[in-house]
């Protein structure tokens, strides 16, 4: 292993210690569930401003979201699996909050 390198929870090599930042592969789920639950149901709608195309991919890869559109006039909405994992999310934060 290279000095400063360690494996994240995800198995992801990153590029500095666990105190200091959060490894590539938790960042891009982080960006992928502010993206889930910034939808407004099932409906067709815009993305949040400045979320990346590459970040609309890579949820629509993993089936949380269908994509439609060109450029300004693109279009997000979840599938059955992506509303279905954010309900999930949205009752384990409530429930750590009590």
């Amino acid at each position: 292993m290279v000095p400063n390198q360690e494996y994240g929870t995800s198995g992801l090599l990153m590029r500095c210690s666990p105190a200091a930042c959060i490894s590539h592969g938790e960042n891009k789920i982080i960006k992928i569930m502010v993206l889930l639950h910034s939808a407004d149901g099932m409906a067709w709608q815009s993305p949040p401003k400045g979320t990346s195309l590459k970040t609309l991919s890579e949820a629509e890869e993993q089936g949380f979201i269908l994509i439609r559109g060109e450029f300004q006039k693109r279009q997000f909405r979840l599938t059955e699996l992506g509303s279905d994992y954010v309900e999930r999310d949205k009752r384990r934060l409530e429930a750590r909050r009590l």
